[in-house]
């Protein structure tokens, strides 16, 4: 069975899965070079069909994540339980919940066209099975989790009427719907509402407010975040007014005046602090209703990944998993294997996240002769060249195998330094024209991690994928302070010989030579610009000084 995923909005993306395995998977933006493009993956959808010798005609189905809209039997009673409740409570507050209902139906609209036009062109209307957005997101943290039952918690700003769903997959992985939150109730919003208020990208740059919150006071600010939204009777209820809309703009006066005359830094501080706990009330709330050890999550909000491990450190969970593209991109990853799961109860293969395209060292020698500035050498021994350019202090590029794909580069597609000295956040992150508040991600190889992390497991698989922090050994703090942030957690990728073994040499053999513990791994980009899909792009890397070194195939790349 030959399955096609596609998800057209946020960031578009396209997903193969062949027999219950995910072959291959990209988003547009990787070939487009637009930031989070969202406009239709055509050229996603082609990467991955001619990666397998496919064409349309060969897919069996077709699944959608988004855009299936307002279902009476989910949304009907939950809609009018909470129009009724602001009318009782709040009836000011009525006007916001119609203009936010107008707005999801325009919004939804013009993506929806777009994928049925497409369906309609190439006459493929029989084959299409649509997902629930949220109950998606759901089924691609469970199916692709080693776990046999597991509470699924999804989160993000809004998809068809929902902005957060919880339920629970039992071991027949049959799904129970537990917890539905409607779009006026959403943290996606209220995270956003944050980010936008203290002057960065709502939807694009929360990981700069979580950065930021690690170096300020929460308790400044808390009361002002449970103004804006709370936890009650295991529900999230936003409270409608000056404090909190379910908008990413429409700031009240009151709102302005609040930030205008704060620290950003406590703003953010409390804004993280406040979200981690409402959603740890609502996993511990659930736990008791569907009692697991194993919770797996997805959706925007989960892309927060000290919000992930305050879930992992809840009393009595064994293990977490997130969904690696966590974000509406993942969609199309979660329509492709929701197709087996929802017809026959199959979990699909996820082997790694490196499913995008990959280039012969033929293909990369060709580009390399295109610019004459450049020279370059062929090696075999890969690692033993590579930790010599470190000791050297050299900033290498590194562009081997498969591209990842989702928001995390995974050392197929990233930039690699030592972790010894602090000062390279400021002087990396200039170079690359980023404002970032966190320190850079580290690269462990797994014989090192329990003498690293604290709490880290063999079988924590999410660490594989970047998608947890974890508080540092004293040794950890004192060895690698590149990759440690000022509360003593990191973000690492636990590597293995398995998943990627010329990075799990280098480790080792960096760790060998010099006792360093990890190695910087920070996504192989400029800032606002996608992470590096093709040799030229890394290329044109290296030519704009963001690299000293470029390690693509077998060729180790040098400016003149």
């Amino acid at each position: 069975m030959k399955i096609l995923g596609i998800a057209n909005d946020e960031t578009s993306s396209a997903c193969l899965v062949i027999d219950n395995k995910v072959i291959s998977a990209a988003s547009e933006e990787r070939f487009s070079r637009i930031k989070m493009d969202n406009t239709f993956p055509y050229k996603s959808i082609d990467y991955v069909l001619r990666n397998s010798n496919l064409d349309l005609a060969d897919i069996d189905y077709i699944g959608y994540g988004w855009k299936k809209g307002f279902e009476a039997e989910k949304h009907l009673l939950m809609y009018a339980n909470r129009i009724i409740f602001e009318a009782l409570n709040n009836p000011d507050g009525i006007d916001v919940l119609r203009e936010r209902m107008k707005l999801e139906i325009q919004q939804d609209e013009i993506s929806r066209k777009d994928f049925d036009s497409w369906i309609t062109e190439n006459s493929l209307n029989s084959r299409v099975i649509y997902f629930n957005h949220h109950e998606c997101h759901s089924i691609s943290a469970f199916a692709c989790s080693p776990f046999d039952e597991a509470l699924v918690i999804t989160s993000d700003a809004r998809g068809d009427f929902e902005s957060m769903q919880i339920g629970y997959f039992n071991s027949n992985n049959k799904y129970e719907v537990l917890y539905r939150c409607p779009t006026f109730d959403s943290l996606g919003f209220f995270y956003g509402r944050i980010t936008g208020l203290l002057g960065y990208t709502p939807a694009k740059h929360e990981g700069k407010i979580t950065g930021l919150a690690a170096h300020g006071d929460p308790n400044k600010y808390l009361s002002i975040m449970e103004k804006m939204i709370s936890f009650e009777d295991g529900k999230i209820i936003g409270h409608i007014g000056d404090w909190y809309r379910p908008f990413f703009s429409n700031y009240s006066k009151t709102l302005k005046k609040f930030i205008s005359t704060s620290k950003p830094e406590d703003v953010a501080a409390a804004a993280q602090l406040h979200l981690e706990s409402l959603i740890c009330k609502l996993v511990k709330h659930y736990l008791k209703i569907k009692p697991s050890k194993y919770v797996c999550m997805a959706g925007g909000v989960f892309g927060n990944v000290r919000v992930n491990q305050v879930i992992k450190e809840i009393k009595g969970i064994k293990n977490v998993f997130i969904q690696p593209h966590m974000g509406d991109g993942g969609l199309a990853l979660g329509a492709a294997i929701g197709v087996p799961f929802l017809c026959h109860q199959q979990k699909s293969f996820l082997p790694n996240m490196y499913l995008g395209p990959e280039f012969s060292n033929v293909e990369i020698l060709n580009e390399i002769e295109k610019h004459k500035e450049l020279h370059f050498e062929y090696q075999t021994d890969l690692p033993f060249h590579i930790v010599k350019e470190i000791n050297k202090n050299k900033v290498i590029g590194l562009f081997q195998g498969r591209m990842e794909f989702g928001p995390r580069a995974l050392c197929n597609r990233s930039i690699i330094y030592h972790s010894f000295d602090v000062e390279i956040n400021t002087s990396l992150n200039k170079r690359l024209q980023r404002t970032e508040f966190m320190p850079f991600a580290p690269a462990t190889a797994e014989e090192l991690a329990s003498a690293c992390y604290t709490n880290w497991k063999p079988d924590h698989l999410a660490s594989r994928y970047m998608t947890v922090t974890y508080n540092c050994t004293k040794e950890m703090v004192k060895n690698s302070p590149a990759v440690v942030h000022v509360d003593h957690t990191a973000r690492p990728q636990i590597i293995n010989a398995y998943d990627n073994p010329l990075m799990h040499q280098i480790l080792l053999l960096w760790h060998k030579n010099s006792g360093g513990m990890s190695l910087i791994n920070t996504s192989f980009n400029k800032h606002e610009e996608p992470i590096v899909c093709s040799p030229k792009d890394a290329i044109d890397a290296l030519v704009q000084d963001q690299v000293d070194v470029l390690v693509i195939g077998n060729y180790f790349v040098y400016k003149s």
